[in-house]
């Protein structure tokens, strides 16, 4: 994991997390978070370089129904469909929302950290082969944000 600057002197109070086209790694991330940390922190939102379309991933929606996450309603959106807040800590899962996230003027005083995970959408295997791959990186994220913010349940 890299980051723009450091948080580790706060509390992250609104946190965004970013990918690609908000489908996979990004409302995977935001669902965890709000149901491990949702006591500790102010908002969390997800988005992606472009919104992915209309509906979300119905593997990611498998793979989070595994653990008690329903994401039926996740409906994909961009950094443009974001409202102005002030994002005190961007994740982003993909090298192309980092640099993004990077040069908007609305995340300007926010901490930016890449964390990378693996897109999804390069899996062209058979459905169980791609349902575990879905798991590994549902597994990855948890652990990272377990890692990340450790401190917050304590």
């Amino acid at each position: 994991m890299t980051d723009k600057s450091p948080t580790t002197d706060k509390k992250p109070l609104n946190i965004l997390f970013a990918c690609t086209h908000n489908k996979i790694r990004s409302p995977m991330a935001e669902a965890m978070m709000k149901s491990t940390y949702a006591h500790h922190i102010g908002m969390v939102d997800s988005c992606g370089m472009d919104d992915g379309g209309d509906i979300g991933d119905g593997f990611t929606i498998a793979v989070m129904q595994e653990v008690g996450l329903d994401l039926m309603d996740h409906e994909p959106k961009s950094f443009a469909d974001l409202e102005l807040l002030p994002f005190d800590l961007v994740i982003c899962f993909s090298e192309s929302s980092y640099e993004e996230a990077s040069r908007m003027p609305m995340l300007a005083n926010a901490a930016i950290e890449y964390w990378p995970v693996y897109d999804m959408e390069l899996i062209a295997e058979g459905r169980e082969a791609r349902l575990n791959a879905y798991r590994n990186v549902r597994d990855d994220i948890k652990t990272m944000l377990n890692d990340r913010f450790e401190g917050l349940n304590a």
